[in-house]
């Protein structure tokens, strides 16, 4: 363990210890209230390394729930609990009656167009390398539903591009992003829109993929956070609270979101 990892576990057990002692000074230290962490589906597999990374430097278990953000918004508002919400900070903002004032940037959502395997010779001899130009050519196309963080942005780079209305009779709508991943692994449609984290992950199962960029005539860019309800909110998790914010600030990781393309 590097000096830095191992000053960082003493610190997060100092919060720990603090704060069970503040409950009851005269009992030992009892195991941590485990942390609910929330998260558009379409970050699971980042969020799951991140988790289990905190969960081995700290001790403490990390509950974690995944959907798409108006889903986890409606399951906040029905249980009043959630210690970190990781997604789209622009819905995040815009959604009402969350209190989440503390956020932590993670980086980037990147919107990509994926097609399966087996597609390229169908259409064209070359790869899909024109995707204003390829995807009128396909048959099917998989996408999140508009309210969504990547259906969004799949909807406004259609109509920034002139396809939304005359690819209708071949979008299919689908909740979340490892959805639109299993149709194309398992070769149900032609092509889908992720992001940049599902793509990478499936990589090995896909024909390609091409990353679509943000921007004028194109899509809003999508800054990706982690929401947490102020410091003295829910005192039962705010040390385990306070230690899951600073590792996520930690280089350990940094490196994991961005292997995930964040």
């Amino acid at each position: 363990m590097s000096r830095f990892a191992a000053s960082r576990r003493r610190f997060v057990h100092g919060m720990l210890w603090a704060a069970a002692a503040a409950v009851s000074p005269r009992a030992p230290a009892a195991q941590p209230a485990a942390l609910l962490v929330m998260a558009g589906a379409g970050y699971k597999r980042p969020v799951e390394a991140l988790c289990a990374a905190f969960s081995r430097e700290s001790g403490v278990p990390v509950e974690r729930s995944y959907a798409n953000l108006p889903q986890l918004f409606a399951q906040i508002r029905a249980s009043g609990r959630v210690d970190v919400l990781i997604g789209d900070a622009a819905l995040i903002d815009a959604a009402p009656d969350l209190d989440l004032p503390q956020h932590i940037p993670l980086g980037h959502g990147r919107l990509v167009l994926a097609w399966r395997r087996k597609l390229l010779g169908r259409y064209s001899p070359e790869p899909i390398t024109d995707p204003v130009r390829d995807l009128p050519h396909m048959q099917s196309i998989a996408m999140t539903q508009p309210q969504t963080i990547y259906g969004h942005a799949a909807e406004q780079w259609l109509r920034a591009n002139g396809l939304w209305s005359t690819l209708q009779d071949r979008l299919k709508m689908v909740q979340t992003l490892p959805q639109v991943s299993a149709y194309l692994t398992s070769g149900q449609i032609d092509a889908g829109f992720l992001n940049l984290t599902e793509a990478l992950a499936v990589k090995g199962q896909l024909g390609g993929f091409v990353e679509l960029q943000p921007g004028a005539g194109s899509y809003t860019p999508i800054g990706v956070i982690a929401a947490l309800p102020a410091a003295q909110a829910h005192p039962e998790t705010a040390a385990a609270r306070a230690a899951f914010a600073q590792f996520l600030q930690s280089p350990a990781a940094r490196g994991l979101l961005d292997a995930a393309g964040l």
